[in-house]
């Protein structure tokens, strides 16, 4: 689907921030028409993923550092609601599941890659809330900001500290103690925020 291949090219750093999204060449790239690019361009812009100009066209959004803040605000908010409410409800295989993803992200080091493992990751812990549509904001919230945080894993390269969090949230999975978990899963969104923030004031300095 064209949606899924524009996005994974936005969130992988392929066509950047900023970039224009010009209709009859994604059309001639893709080999679908102009109509498909459309709607495909609609369901972005709808995501915050593209934004539309008057004259000028389709491009890629750009975030401000404010903005991204926001963002981290409201995505703690939601997976704090969600993981309070998934603890009670996880099986043994969804927190198998976890520790698998867990241990392919403790030995890959390709960015796009880990934030793949990292969604999956987040997203299996969260799914036996229940909280169907609040997941699905979430993982909207995720797909704005998971950009700038692929930029950060990429130039820094600190996997052992997010390793680190991810082992601790597990625990407190394990445990089946859900206040211990929300603390966990708040610590390291906001460690993670606050990390991604300074990185971004140093980049535009």
């Amino acid at each position: 689907m064209l949606t899924d291949e524009l996005r994974t090219a936005i969130l992988s750093g392929h066509i950047e921030e900023g970039e224009y999204l010009r209709q009859r060449g994604l059309a001639r790239r893709y080999g679908v028409s102009e109509g498909v690019v459309r709607e495909a361009l609609r369901r972005l812009e709808a995501e915050g993923l593209v934004e539309t100009e008057r004259r000028k066209g389709a491009s890629v959004a750009k975030l401000s550092t404010d903005e991204v803040k926001e963002l981290w605000d409201l995505r703690i908010l939601l997976e704090a609601h969600l993981a309070q409410h998934a603890v009670p409800a996880c099986r043994r295989e969804d927190l198998a599941h976890a520790e698998a993803l867990f241990e392919a992200m403790g030995t890959e080091r390709d960015p796009v890659a880990w934030l793949g493992l990292n969604r999956e990751f987040h997203a299996c812990l969260y799914r036996p809330s229940g909280r169907h549509r609040v997941l699905r904001f979430a993982n909207n919230l995720r797909s704005l900001i998971d950009r700038y945080l692929r930029v950060h894993m990429a130039v820094l390269q600190n996997f052992s500290l997010p390793h680190h969090e991810h082992r601790l949230i597990l625990a407190a999975y394990r445990k089946k103690d859900a206040r211990l978990a929300v603390a966990r899963v708040e610590a390291h969104l906001e460690r993670t925020a606050k990390s991604i923030a300074t990185f971004l004031t140093t980049m535009k300095q």
